[in-house]
């Protein structure tokens, strides 16, 4: 296995792929395409892999898409896209963007070209502006760091943003946040480009693209849209750049007050004054002429609107006083009021998993910035402290909290992890070791609350945490095989494999012929032969005695170190031989002890055998994980290292968008119950939305469906039980018999496909 010192000249892509892979043709054409549209390929092609697959595969999840959803289909059909209108009043708690966006691809998809249930393909008319928007935040941050630092930091940011969890499930939520935090990432991106980056030959272009996307940003969730972006850029000119001596703030008033120096400034006699250079950098004029145009006829017009929402308040007080001073100081539509500064340490560690393991060297590598560096990527780590420092301060801050306001932290993080992922790859291990430790501390506290309780990932998205969860999604066996289910021995068997056989390239290729040792060879051996013994074990149904062919593997590696003994010129000979001694008769006993003891006896194979849920299986993956981290630190294997953290990341990232996410959504929408609702029922056969309020029921039947929720709900849906015919409800689990004590006894209600959802039932009632 190579050392840090013999992999130093070597990228990770080199170190893992091979160096002669660079050379083919394909590569080559690769390579000679400029770096950053290399670092923005790759960043937006793996985000995209992420984000897109089974996106509109599931329905709206209640209550905030279903919501938004909504407001968007009456844009439509009321062909007025500036007032927005919910159910039967105006709706003024957001602002314009996200609905926008909904209704421009329900548009596309044609959701209200249909009657009856809405279009087949309107959660992918939806959902895909918002990931589009997230792809193009990942790459453009990607392209910024590249620039400023190098590409390595780049794609490392890319890839380390668009694999934390709440990044990758809020890009699948056509949520106010989205379009919020990927414009705010678009708008910083621009920026640190127009401010750091001194090869570009367009700096007045990104810094409009600063205003534009600010603009927008605002459009998408109000004044943090902008202020946000203008605060960090403000507190870092403050601390970075402008120099506050006596001197520098003469200058700076000489530049107001005195014709004849700013007519020097101009000729070249003085320099310009480090702010007001500053502000003709970034065309700070023009640029809020950019931004105001982008943003403010919206808010002007609503804001000049005389009508009332359904709570009586005019647009400017609702929006400015009640949705932002309020939610700020008093705590306004909070499930979690209060909460201490811990609050979103707690849902921050989750949030970023299993990047959590790299905060403490990431800390570390910036504690030691200074300010006014001359170094381009330190200004870049000040710029990212700021991002997350006040960030992290605001939300914590506000009496309003949900799991989810952590989201605009992520994207300061990515960068700060990925220039320590740069530094320790630069630096090897050893520099940084105590930050591991720190990390694997953290790694192992949150691995396990997520492994025993992976509510916690749905957590980070959604309204009610108190809503039931469904549990037998984790603690049922997996179905992986048509026979059986996934079992432990599938997972041992598999973990030792991918050891024995990535051990056994590295300790038998050509390279290593004169490095490898005859015991890192059986190392390699005896992990790659137990993996072949599991696999015949599992594979033969539980068939064949694991001890009996686990001791044969032992006997076959003592076998290969006498083998090695003989060769001429082998060292360590008597300690070859005592080892091999041992594992042969140790082989040979359990093999013997197998094969003659009756299959059901073998407590090995029972362990084995034991079916597997997703709950058992992240902590199994966790640990292995964790355990290969822990090796890799120890031998100074830095691509081992790198390696199992990518793939971790990477495959727990795949796991939820393309499968997990995808099971979960059918609890979380109403969109299942109503297509079935559309395809049963008859002419005149009306739906009832009882006792409940989760939007989805607005959205997904246009608007037509008969909520009773208020006092008299009970006396409503006993008079409507009474009419001939069938009827037809939804209603929550916990409130079924409620309604069939209401419909009284001579009543039949029948559920239509019961355990589809665990939140919802459509019933008929008869």
């Amino acid at each position: 296995m190579a050392s840090e010192g013999e992999q130093q000249a070597q990228t990770f892509s080199e170190a893992v792929l091979g160096k002669e892979t660079f050379s083919t043709k394909w590569a080559q054409r690769w390579l000679a395409l400029p770096s950053s549209t290399r670092v923005v390929l790759s960043t937006a092609g793996f985000a995209a892999l992420l984000f897109l697959p089974y996106l509109g595969a599931v329905g709206l999840w209640d209550c905030w898409e279903t919501h938004y959803g909504e407001v968007a289909r009456m844009m439509i059909e009321r062909r007025d896209y500036v007032y927005p209108f919910w159910e039967g009043a105006w709706f003024f708690s957001k602002p314009p963007l996200t609905m926008w966006m909904q209704a421009l691809g329900m548009q596309v998809v044609g959701t209200v070209r249909t009657d009856g249930a809405l279009g087949l393909f309107t959660e992918w008319g939806m959902r895909v502006p918002f990931a589009l928007l997230s792809i193009a935040a990942v790459a453009l941050l990607s392209l910024a760091v590249s620039r400023v630092v190098n590409r390595r930091a780049g794609l490392a940011t890319g890839f380390i943003l668009a694999t934390m969890p709440l990044y990758f499930l809020l890009t699948r939520q056509t949520v106010t946040d989205t379009p919020f935090v990927t414009t705010f990432i678009c708008a910083m991106a621009c920026a640190l480009i127009g401010q750091l980056d001194e090869t570009t030959k367009h700096r007045s272009a990104w810094w409009y693209g600063f205003y534009f996307f600010a603009g927008l940003g605002t459009l998408a969730k109000g004044l943090l849209g902008v202020g946000l972006p203008a605060v960090i850029l403000v507190l870092y000119a403050a601390l970075a750049v402008i120099p506050w001596d006596g001197a520098s703030l003469g200058a700076h008033l000489k530049w107001l007050t005195r014709r004849a120096f700013r007519k020097d400034v101009r000729e070249g006699r003085q320099p310009m004054p480090v702010l007001w250079g500053q502000m003709f950098r970034m065309h700070l004029g023009t640029g809020i002429l950019v931004f105001l145009a982008v943003a403010a006829p919206w808010y002007v017009t609503l804001s000049l609107f005389e009508s009332v929402d359904d709570e009586g308040k005019l647009f400017w007080y609702r929006f400015f006083v009640h949705d932002h001073l309020n939610r700020l100081t008093a705590g306004v539509h909070t499930t979690t009021p209060g909460g201490t500064f811990i609050y979103f340490i707690e849902q921050g560690g989750y949030a970023i998993f299993p990047w959590v393991a790299l905060l403490p060297g990431a800390f570390a590598v910036v504690a030691r910035l200074k300010l006014r560096s001359e170094k381009k990527a330190d200004h870049l780590a000040v710029i990212a402290v700021l991002w997350v420092a006040f960030s992290f301060w605001l939300l914590a801050s506000s009496a309003t909290k949900f799991h989810h306001y952590i989201f605009p932290v992520l994207p300061g993080l990515a960068i700060l992890l990925a220039l320590f992922v740069d530094r320790l790859w630069e630096e090897g291990i050893s520099a940084h070791a105590v930050s591991l430790i720190f990390g694997l501390v953290l790694f192992i506290l949150v691995g396990k609350d997520l492994s025993e309780n992976p509510k916690h990932f749905t957590d980070l998205f959604v309204y009610n945490y108190d809503r039931a969860y469904p549990h037998d999604l984790v603690t049922k066996p997996i179905a992986f095989f048509a026979s059986r289910p996934l079992w432990t021995g599938d997972l041992v068997t598999l973990v030792l494999l991918a050891f024995g056989i990535y051990l056994s390239f590295d300790a038998f290729s050509p390279r290593a012929k004169d490095k490898a040792t005859p015991g890192g060879r059986a190392v390699a051996l005896g992990l790659l032969f137990a993996g072949v013994a599991t696999l015949v074990s599992v594979a033969s149904q539980a068939q064949v005695s694991t001890k009996g062919l686990v001791g044969v593997a032992l006997a076959a590696v003592a076998g290969f170190l006498g083998w090695q003994v003989r060769r001429p010129g082998t060292a360590g000979r008597t300690s070859l031989l005592a080892m091999a001694a041992v594992l042969g008769v140790a082989g040979i006993a359990l093999a013997v002890r197998g094969f003659r003891a009756p299959v059901a006896e073998d407590s090995l194979l029972r362990a084995l055998a034991e079916p597997v849920n997703i709950k058992s299986t992240l902590g199994f993956t966790f640990a292995v994980a964790g355990a290969m981290a822990v090796v890799a630190s120890l031998l100074r294997a830095r691509v081992m290292l790198f390696g199992t953290f990518w793939a971790l990341a990477a495959g727990v990232a795949l796991w939820f968008n393309w499968s997990h996410w995808v099971d979960l959504s059918h609890h979380w929408t109403q969109r299942d119950l109503f297509w079935r609702y559309y395809a049963q029922r008859k002419a005149d056969e009306p739906i009832v939305a009882y006792m409940m309020n989760w939007r989805g029921e607005t959205l997904y039947s246009r608007n037509t469906v008969e909520q009773y929720r208020s006092s008299d709900a009970n006396t409503r849906m006993r008079s409507l039980a009474m009419r001939p015919g069938r009827e037809w409800v939804l209603v929550e689990h916990s409130r079924l018999n409620l309604l069939r004590t209401t419909v009284g006894s001579d009543k039949v209600v029948t559920p239509v496909d019961r355990d589809i959802n665990n939140k919802f039932v459509l019933v008929t009632v008869d």
